[in-house]
């Protein structure tokens, strides 16, 4: 059996790295649980493919195994889900933080997130392998899109155990969230699998 680990799925901006994440990695590093934030090309360079290149090297040496825990924000969700369709891979949990781009909502923005967005939203096929995945958890707020939907509709597709946090907006640097304590209470209710 592999021990346990942990990775950290940054963002389209990857401010993930910067904030919360560095928060998580001190943390579980004082416990002695090594944790990865791998670094992925961000803004109008993100890409699917670009995503499936680096994370796929630590499926093949062995440190993202099915003992992992693996927590994706916003984009990373939606690209960790097509990863684990294309690997057939199945970690031991997933942890959703606000996930973006897994649904194509319509949309009045016209930047390079349009593009970026359209390559990484899930298809059916995407969705039809996420019911493999049984333990699910995701972590959702008042997101300034105000599209609560997007959240339900994630919970029932990949029956996931939701938890609501007021106040965490995206969960980005935006919104200066370098301490997220309820994911740390769920991944330490994780790990020692209470």
């Amino acid at each position: 059996m592999e021990s346990i680990n942990v990775f950290i799925l940054h963002s389209l901006n990857g401010d993930t790295l910067q904030f919360w994440g560095q928060d998580v990695k001190v943390y579980l590093n004082n416990k002695g649980i090594s944790t990865f934030l791998p670094e992925f090309p961000i803004r109008e360079k993100s890409s699917y493919v670009k995503f499936d290149k680096i994370l796929s090297k630590y499926l093949k040496n062995g440190e993202l195994n099915k003992d992992s825990i693996v927590i994706g924000h916003s984009i990373g969700v939606a690209y960790f889900l097509r990863f684990c369709r294309e690997h057939d891979f199945i970690p031991k949990y997933f942890i959703a933080v606000a996930p973006g781009a897994v649904y194509n909502y319509p949309t009045t923005r016209t930047d390079y997130t349009v593009k970026v967005k359209n390559q990484a939203y899930l298809r059916e096929k995407d969705f039809e392998f996420g019911k493999k995945l049984n333990n699910v958890y995701m972590l959702y707020s008042d997101e300034t899109d105000g599209n609560k939907e997007k959240f339900t509709r994630f919970e029932k597709d990949f029956n996931a155990k939701s938890v609501y946090l007021k106040g965490y907006n995206h969960f980005d640097g935006y919104h200066r969230i370098y301490k997220i304590p309820e994911l740390l209470e769920l991944l330490n209710t994780l790990i020692s699998g209470k």
